[in-house]
């Protein structure tokens, strides 16, 4: 609940002080973990199939804006994304892959996906308040 709680309060700053691609991947972001919590199953053995179903429309969505917005930061942020998308594949195609390493692996990811949108949305809000000081 802490990842969760550290993920509303960087998406929060997202989408209120955040340009346009990090108000779209904040949404994103917040949304998917929402939709996450619901479709969780807490297995001891396997991979969670619904979660990487969630996993993969964030992967689009991200690749989506990444497109459409031309930011270096949103295509770090896609390929993130897609490495958790692999960590589930991973996991449903050797079994060998622990349930641990598995959990890491996305905590890892998430945090990754975290920290670029926190500091893209403060070098917008930095780059807000220089032209502001210019304009005075």
């Amino acid at each position: 609940m802490i990842s969760f709680g550290v993920a509303i309060v960087v998406c929060g700053l997202a989408i209120r002080f955040g340009d346009k691609p990090a108000r779209r991947v904040g949404m994103i972001t917040l949304g998917g973990w929402v939709v996450s919590l619901i479709v969780f199953r807490n297995s001891a053995r396997f991979a969670d199939i619904g979660l990487m179903a969630v996993d993969g429309v964030i992967a689009a969505l991200f690749v989506w804006v990444s497109l459409s917005s031309r930011r270096l930061w949103t295509v770090v942020v896609a390929a993130f994304q897609m490495l958790g998308v692999a960590s589930h594949l991973a996991t449903v195609i050797d079994h060998r892959v622990t349930i641990n390493t598995y959990k890491l692996s996305l905590a890892v990811w998430s945090y990754g996906i975290l920290v670029m949108l926190a500091v893209a949305v403060w070098r917008h809000w930095r780059e807000q308040r220089r032209v502001a000081d210019e304009r005075v």
